[in-house]
């Protein structure tokens, strides 16, 4: 390493999205596949797919909706309700609690009129360094 280089730690985000996937998971929405990457510049990134049990609603919900997650943009979910298709950001902030995640996706999917999308990203940069982002990811990490 060159003189005046310095390697920035960077925290797995696959725990964060595996504690999200449990929190939708607990509430009769099967998560499968679920694709963890990092794309060619290096932001993380995940995509969910979701595929709610419609006789554990009363709505009528999508058969299928795709929740993705990036750190610099936070959570989005693509929903296609017949010939209809919608893409909502959650907005608010990169990296939500799980929790707050499950709510938000259920939400949306029994009730879309009910769920705003948030325009106000990218939130941060994924190419500067941000030691309180990669402790709040690592948070997340078994055993932290």
């Amino acid at each position: 390493m060159g003189m005046g280089a310095r390697e920035h730690h960077r925290a797995d985000h696959a725990p964060y999205i595996a504690a999200v996937r449990r929190g939708i998971e607990m509430r009769d929405i099967r998560v499968t596949p679920v694709t963890i990457t990092t794309s060619g510049d290096g932001r993380r990134e995940a995509t969910l797919v979701l595929r709610p049990d419609a006789s554990a609603f009363a709505e009528r919900l999508p058969g299928e909706a795709a929740a993705s997650w990036d750190e610099d943009n936070g959570w989005s979910m693509l929903v296609r309700l017949g010939r209809l298709t919608n893409q909502v950001h959650k907005g608010l902030g990169v990296m939500p609690d799980p929790e707050d995640v499950a709510v938000w996706a259920v939400t949306l999917l029994a009730h879309p009129e009910l769920t705003p999308s948030y325009e106000d990203h990218p939130f941060r940069d994924h190419r500067a360094e941000d030691p309180g982002f990669e402790a709040q990811l690592a948070w997340y990490a078994p055993g932290a």
